[in-house]
């Protein structure tokens, strides 16, 4: 696929070359009439300047950007560094950027960070949300290729790599021990559903209920615990009714779910059992040590990186031969990692024991 130039904004805007790449550098002495028509027609084909030497041919394959969607859920801490160990072996460094800060989604910031990736001239591009269809379009129309961990291909391009857990299967692993709990109310306290892994996770935990004969009722929040800690209190003041369990979406829904109940004094298990996706390293030290669902979020991260690096040294070895740098994408390349449930004793065991 040719690549957007200024000659082609030119032909779209009736504007001289140098009157363009003035409107894209933002120097002065360009009408704002102009500017305008300029970034229009340049957002339109997907061109993308490169600041650093005007010239986008790849001959360096040696950065890798990686997308994460709120560093603050210890889950990516164990993710980036699965990433790191792989890509360390090829002299491959990480540009990360995080287009959910505190876990607040920001579109624009998507877009902005997909065009810095692609003006910084990586190799590739792994991401840990879906991204929107035109960014994953205009990486493509630059060759860069894309892998997914933790989230979903995009609909309309369900052929892109991913490297993913299956929720479902996971959502019924939980569900089925809470049913050996004889647990009849369970809350579900989840994080939007832009988040791909919200729809499985809910999905399995319904049907899991449904099989249990339990009820589960499911309260969103923005994917923060402060947010996370407010829509509880405000469940709770409002039901009158004290669920059986809650199970928490991640690691911010967990933490603003214990931060909750200690201000409401209740006591976990005793009042309610807890039980949490995503393992994290101090997860058995906390009083009591609690239940969770390990993804083993470093392997997939490893995972992630070898199937991009395999992908960037395709195209690198389909350039030599003179046969373009089209990323090929092959059926192998869309992979799930088990998981387990890490039974201890916030769920109401008694004794924790290491996984089923």
């Amino acid at each position: 696929m040719a690549r957007p130039t200024i000659r082609d904004i030119s032909r779209l805007t009736g504007l001289s070359t140098y009157t363009i790449s003035q409107a894209l550098r933002g120097a002065e002495g360009v009408s704002d009439e102009s500017r305008a028509r300029v970034l229009a027609a340049a957002n339109d084909i997907g061109y993308i300047p490169n600041r650093a030497a005007q010239d986008l041919r790849r001959t360096n394959r040696d950065s890798v950007g990686l997308i994460t969607a709120s560093t603050s859920n210890s889950y990516y801490l164990d993710l980036i560094g699965g990433i790191q160990s792989m890509v360390q072996s090829l002299a491959w460094t990480v540009i990360i950027a995080d287009v959910a800060v505190d876990g607040h989604y920001d579109a624009a910031q998507e877009d902005r960070t997909v065009r810095r990736l692609i003006e910084a001239r990586v190799a590739g591009v792994i991401s840990t949300l879906t991204l929107r269809k035109e960014n994953t379009d205009l990486l493509s129309k630059w060759d860069i290729p894309v892998v997914f961990v933790d989230s979903s291909a995009p609909a309309e391009a369900p052929d892109l790599p991913s490297v993913t857990t299956d929720n479902y299967q996971a959502s019924m692993l939980v569900g089925d021990h809470l049913a050996d709990h004889g647990y009849k109310h369970w809350l579900f306290l989840a994080y939007p559903a832009i988040w791909s892994t919200r729809v499985e996770r809910e999905h399995g935990l319904r049907d899991a209920a449904a099989n249990a004969g339990a009820v589960l009722t499911v309260v969103e929040s923005a994917n923060d615990a402060v947010s996370a800690s407010q829509a509880l209190k405000n469940y709770l003041d409002t039901s009158g009714q004290l669920p059986d369990v809650l199970i928490a979406g991640n690691n911010p829904m967990l933490l603003g779910a214990l931060e909750h109940f200690r201000l409401r004094g209740l006591s976990v298990p005793n009042d309610i059992a807890v039980v949490g996706y995503d393992e994290f390293a101090w997860s058995n030290l906390i009083h009591p040590p609690l239940t969770l669902l390990n993804e083993r979020s470093g392997e997939i991260g490893q995972e992630a990186a070898r199937t991009l690096s395999e992908i960037v040294l395709a195209q690198d070895a389909s350039e030599k031969r003179g046969q373009g740098s089209v990323p090929v994408y092959r059926p192998e390349h869309q992979k799930q990692v088990g998981a387990e449930l890490i039974i201890r004793q916030s769920c109401g065991c008694a004794h924790g024991r290491p996984g089923t």
